[in-house]
């Protein structure tokens, strides 16, 4: 059975997982190793090109974002200047400031938090771009989720795209009217903006009002439970799915009971000589 094809329950559980992970886990390389398994399953989503290329700008952005963030306004301690920005005895800066450095320290929490950030993207990617938002909605219903709220979720995600579309129309009708965004005069270049924001949030309120009157047309309901409710398309998990997912749950399982007796043995609560071989094996790798 394919990746691709496997049950919308059974891709929510892995993002429900990876999200824990992700908080759970603090070593760079278990961190890494979530991060790997995310791209390759995007790798195996049969996605566009210019969805990968989309991804890959997102993930770099997000990447320099905190990483220079980080390590410019780290602020624990140790902490191991590379180089100087603004040094102490700047005007007004440096003064206020003590002076700007990058951080050594600052650029590997960046870095971590990073690969945070970019598993659960990745992770989230892989389910809208390989599960359509009927059979996501029908999933997020078969897990107990509000059929309202359901519904939104759904909602929301395949309007994206169009937003997307949308926006890219607009910023390339008004290079074609001889718009340039980056102008030395800030007060034109923020007109500009706003000039293109505005007929991006006219069509959204539009397509908004336009969707809300076809939903109570068809008789769209919140009140009415879930279970009054049927779908056209049944969807059945195989033994692929359960077998995933109870091995994503012992993975999640095991990471927990690994931090939690680690966690006891660092504050002193809890000591067994025979978790040495666990104490070590997570402090240096979970």
């Amino acid at each position: 059975m394919s990746i691709v094809n496997l049950h919308p329950r059974t891709k929510i559980v892995i993002l429900a997982v990876v999200g824990c992970l992700v908080v759970l886990l603090d070593g760079p390389i278990s961190l890494a190793v979530c991060f790997l398994a995310s791209t390759c399953l995007v790798a195996r989503s049969r996605a566009s090109w210019h969805q990968i290329r989309l991804l890959i700008l997102v993930v770099l952005l997000g990447t320099w974002g905190l990483v220079y963030s980080q390590a410019i306004f780290y602020s624990e301690f140790p902490r191991t200047p590379i180089f100087t920005l603004i040094n102490q005895d700047f005007p007004v800066i440096g003064e206020v400031t003590g002076g700007i450095r990058f951080y050594r320290e600052g650029l590997l929490y960046g870095a971590v938090q990073s690969l945070r950030f970019n598993t659960t993207l990745a992770i989230g990617c892989f389910i809208v771009w390989t599960t359509p938002p009927r059979d996501l909605l029908v999933a997020l219903v078969q897990l107990g989720v509000p059929y309202s709220l359901a519904f939104m979720v759904t909602t929301a995600l395949r309007y994206i795209p169009l937003i997307g579309s949308e926006a890219v129309t607009v910023v390339r009708l008004q290079r074609l009217r001889g718009f340039r965004f980056l102008r030395l005069n800030p007060i034109r270049t923020f007109s500009g903006i706003l000039n293109s924001l505005r007929p991006i949030l006219m069509n959204n309120v539009r397509r908004a009002t336009q969707l809300g009157e076809a939903v109570e047309s068809r008789g769209f309901s919140p009140e009415v439970a879930a279970g009054n409710r049927t779908s056209l398309r049944a969807l059945k998990m195989g033994r692929c799915d359960g077998s995933l997912m109870l091995l994503l749950l012992a993975c999640l399982l095991s990471v927990f009971c690994l931090k939690t007796l680690y966690f006891l043995y660092a504050n002193g609560l809890y000591y067994a000589s025979w978790l040495r071989g666990a104490y070590t094996f997570t402090r240096e790798m979970l």
